[in-house]
């Protein structure tokens, strides 16, 4: 069995007292899931413009803004293709192809991806205005019925500047 991790968080929105950098102290875990189903869609998690795809099973994020700090620490995605995997890119920006492409994963038939990170993903809002994160599907794996099922998990803290 593997070790614990200090950083993960619990399914009851909490984090141990050791976590990296006591984000325990500045802001609360959420667990964030995605459907992606169509090519090249952007689904928001922080976003205050309109994206092409939305999701069903939480309320979309404000946009990072100055002060604000999105910390990603966990990230999942599971396929329902039997030949063809999901692949998917953490993007920051106003939801187009220009925008920097801070990790890409995948997800395949032979099952769920679970990526850990023992220290964060780190978003900063930027200094003025604000600041979309998204995921753009850059291959949803399969089309049709079977893409229900596909599913990309991540979770994290939002720190708000008070």
């Amino acid at each position: 069995m593997p070790p614990v991790s200090p950083g993960q968080p619990s399914s009851f929105g909490s984090v141990y007292a050791d976590s990296p950098g006591l984000l325990r102290e500045n802001g609360y875990t959420f667990v964030y899931t995605c459907k992606p189903d169509t090519a090249h869609a952007d689904m928001p998690i922080c976003s205050g413009s309109a994206p092409t795809q939305v999701t069903t099973y939480q309320d979309v994020l404000e946009p990072l803004g100055p002060g604000d700090t999105l910390s990603i620490f966990g990230i999942q995605a599971a396929c329902a293709s039997t030949t063809t995997p999901l692949v998917f890119a953490l993007r920051a920006g106003d939801h187009n192809n220009t925008d920097p492409v801070l990790m890409v994963g995948t997800g395949n038939k032979n099952g769920p991806w679970f990526q850990h990170f023992e220290l964060p993903i780190q978003i900063e809002g930027p200094e003025t205005g604000t600041l979309d994160i998204w995921w753009e599907v850059i291959h949803p794996g399969v089309t049709g019925a079977l893409a229900a099922f596909n599913r990309i998990t991540l979770q994290g803290i939002v720190q708000r500047k008070v």
